[in-house]
């Protein structure tokens, strides 16, 4: 649920935006734009009350004033990132001693401070995305204001060519997902240990690779890694109508999706892992999560705060969006929902 990015006016970005639409061509700068979108819906919707985020307006790069997006897309965000939560409560639960998380294409996502803010104890917590994306978010961090996410750290943060960062328990490092011995590398560099349980997240990334680069990606992780899970979040079911649309609209805002063809149905997103190396592997639209997985109490509670005229256009996108616990092991992970 992240809209491509809009160039900016002028002859030149109309130019470029002709170019890609005609072309179907899409470049990396109009994939890192769609993380200032995702921060805008998170900001709004925290805002909102669909959930707690006293970190995410640390992210905003413009002004926060006149941000707004449709009820739907607050609900979708509310439970794209409850869930993910559930996922990683669950994971620390069952690993309550060292574990590792590596979030994939991270952007500006909070989730290390909103788990430090409860008091979670983390052995590692890895973030990976493109070097200018990383760059950004350290800008973000250093810059005053309320709370002082560096404080936060376990240890004085040391940056590394003004685009990694390594503070202790939380490591941010810049690195193309589609070249994988760079991916390698940084990951070694933030010391961690390939026996440790580790959770992999990746939230609409995948798809912005062809799918044997994510299938060697994939691959090499189930390889790397002893103990390892993984949580996909991504598009499904993209082959009906309504899934034909989402990727127009993408096409419009020069944004392609390379790896579609893993997105084609439940059944293609479970197979891409079974192939490579994942042994147990769980998926789920978010609309079956949204009406079977949540706490109905949770569910009641921000439907509440913004009225839906319908409900069918909300179903319309959560069928079109999935979760894929993927484990190495033969067991997976469930979800752990607050009471």
């Amino acid at each position: 649920m992240e809209p491509g990015a809009e160039l900016g006016c002028g002859h030149l970005g109309t130019e470029i935006d002709i170019r890609r639409r005609l072309a179907y061509v899409s470049d990396d700068y109009s994939v890192q734009k769609t993380n200032d979108d995702a921060t805008e819906c998170k900001y709004i919707a925290s805002k909102l009350n669909y959930f707690k985020d006293p970190y995410i307006h640390r992210f905003i790069l413009g002004s926060e004033y006149n941000l707004r997006r449709d009820p739907e897309i607050s609900r979708g965000y509310w439970a794209r990132i409850v869930s993910v939560k559930a996922v990683v409560d669950a994971f620390l639960k069952a690993s309550p001693e060292k574990c590792q998380i590596i979030n994939l294409g991270a952007g500006f996502d909070t989730l290390y401070w909103r788990l430090k803010g409860e008091g979670k104890h983390l052995h590692r917590y890895v973030e990976v995305d493109f070097s200018s994306v990383t760059a950004k978010k350290i800008r973000q961090m250093r810059r005053p204001g309320s709370p002082d996410l560096i404080s936060m750290f376990s240890r004085e943060p040391k940056e590394v060519e003004h685009a990694d960062l390594h503070a202790g328990d939380y490591h941010l490092v810049g690195a193309d997902l589609r070249q994988l011995n760079e991916v390698k590398e940084k990951l070694d560099s933030c010391h961690l240990n390939y026996k440790t349980p580790t959770l992999f997240i990746a939230e609409c990334v995948l798809v912005y690779m062809g799918t044997s680069q994510s299938d060697v990606l994939l691959s090499a992780f189930a390889k790397w890694f002893d103990n390892a899970f993984f949580l996909n979040y991504e598009q499904v079911n993209i082959g009906d109508t309504f899934g034909k649309i989402m990727v127009s609209n993408l096409h419009e805002r020069g944004i392609i999706l390379p790896g579609l063809d893993a997105c084609e149905n439940l059944d293609a997103q479970k197979k891409r892992f079974m192939d490579s190396g994942w042994k147990n592997v769980v998926v789920k639209t978010m609309w079956e999560i949204y009406g079977t997985e949540i706490p109905d109490m949770q569910v009641k509670r921000i439907e509440k705060l913004e009225l839906l005229d319908e409900k069918i256009l909300l179903s319309q996108l959560l069928e079109h969006y999935c979760f894929v616990i993927a484990s190495k092991s033969a067991h997976t992970l469930d979800f752990e929902w607050k009471k």
